[in-house]
């Protein structure tokens, strides 16, 4: 009978112990270095994901003090036309307020989009084995 450690050498196949202990660390290192790569992207993702906040803020920002200095600029022009400043008010109020409906209703019909229905269905349909 071979030994333990020879069992290859002697043209027998290798002992059961010794291959799944092979098996074993083949997995254990694939993993590692599986999950060692998703940390990395995971990381390089959290990164660029907040550098894109941050400029989705930075943006809004710049985009609201436009915005503000255009009715500004739609006030003056209405006031020097000879309008009345509490009208020129009202009707940039009004126009702010039907805008912000608007958006708010478009908002609302993309997310039908986010749902994830199908995704959901499939999830929660009956597994059907054969």
């Amino acid at each position: 009978m071979a030994a333990a450690g020879s069992g290859a050498a002697g043209g027998e196949p290798a002992p059961l112990r010794e291959r799944l202990q092979a098996l074993t660390d083949t997995w254990r290192a694939l993993t590692e270095t599986r999950l060692g790569i998703f940390t990395i992207e995971a990381r390089r993702a959290g990164r660029s994901l907040a550098v894109l906040i941050a400029c989705a803020v930075a943006a809004a920002c710049v985009a609201a003090a436009t915005w503000l200095m255009l009715c500004i600029a739609g006030l003056w022009w209405a006031i020097d036309r000879g309008t009345e400043p509490a009208m020129a008010v009202g009707v940039a109020i009004l126009a702010n307020v039907l805008l912000v409906v608007v958006l708010a209703l478009v908002g609302r019909a993309f997310t039908r989009h986010i749902r994830f229905e199908h995704t959901r269905r499939a999830l929660s349909a009956p597994k059907r084995w054969p």
